[in-house]
């Protein structure tokens, strides 16, 4: 397994799911996971294990985080994508890491980890809080 899916804690045998990845950053995680991991590029029918999605507005985004955690297990991951600050203008990315977290804070997950993915991507995990796992079983 590579450092990467271990990094984003992708095993063997997980569903994970790429929400509006860009073409490089989709072909860079399917490289890095395991073999028997099933990775999608649309929403998945049932709850994937680790979710990893690319916002591009804060316009919806707590709505956005909100949806994506019915669709992961009660244990599983929600990464956020963002650029690194050199490289957001140019992808037309406005917002700032804190109002992203911020977004994220108004469901019921919890930020608790952050991790680069390429020289250009940093993303940090979301998971449901612990006292609140038992409403998405």
């Amino acid at each position: 397994m590579s450092d990467l899916a271990k990094k984003l804690g992708i095993k063997p045998g997980y569903c994970v799911c790429l929400l509006g990845a860009p073409a490089e950053s989709a072909a860079l995680l399917r490289e890095a996971c395991p073999p028997d991991v099933s990775v999608y590029n649309a929403p998945f029918v049932g709850r994937c294990d680790v979710v990893l999605f690319w916002p591009s507005t804060l316009d919806g985004l707590a709505e956005r985080f909100a949806q994506l955690q019915h669709q992961i297990v009660p244990d599983g991951a929600i990464w956020a994508v963002i650029p690194k600050k050199p490289f957001a203008r140019a992808r037309g990315i406005s917002f700032t890491w804190e109002a992203m977290q911020s977004a994220g804070l108004q469901t019921d997950l919890v930020d608790n980890k952050i991790a680069s993915l390429s020289a250009e991507e940093y993303a940090t995990r979301f998971v449901i809080r612990k006292e609140r796992r038992r409403r998405y079983i």
